[in-house]
């Protein structure tokens, strides 16, 4: 009977650790659209002047970028992909920065920065995953 569940276990955990895998998967697609979404919209922000949004936005960026470092240093061979998420994680700080001592046009610089930067470092290299 302990056998046959301890076998019973170990087939749930390889079933379970592929779904895991494969959502993981699914949710860094829905990660990087929402990164490039939301760097329209940190630009929009920033021209508009709304600071409150803008940094929300600018903090929210930063944590996803994490999340991107993190992704491309567990699956490796991606030295590159994991310093450019680390170079725009610093870009949002910066933002923030920038916003709350009012300077909005630094603030946009390091915006269209990430803009352009993301659009020519990982995604010529890494896309489709």
């Amino acid at each position: 009977m302990m056998r046959k569940m301890i076998k019973l276990c170990g087939i749930l955990f390889v079933l379970v650790s592929g779904i895991v895998y494969a959502e993981a998967e699914f949710d860094f697609e829905e990660l990087m659209e929402s990164i490039d979404t939301n760097s329209h919209n940190l630009q929009g922000n920033i021209a508009s002047k709304d600071a409150n949004a803008t940094i929300e936005l600018a903090k929210k960026m930063h944590n996803d970028f994490k999340l991107v470092e993190g992704f491309f240093a567990k699956r490796g061979n991606a030295a590159d992909a994991v310093a450019d998420a680390k170079k725009y994680e610093d870009l949002a700080a910066e933002i923030v920065k920038f916003v709350e001592a009012n300077d909005y046009d630094s603030a946009s610089n390091k915006a269209i920065e990430i803009s352009k930067s993301c659009d020519d470092a990982c995604h010529d290299t890494y896309k489709p995953l």
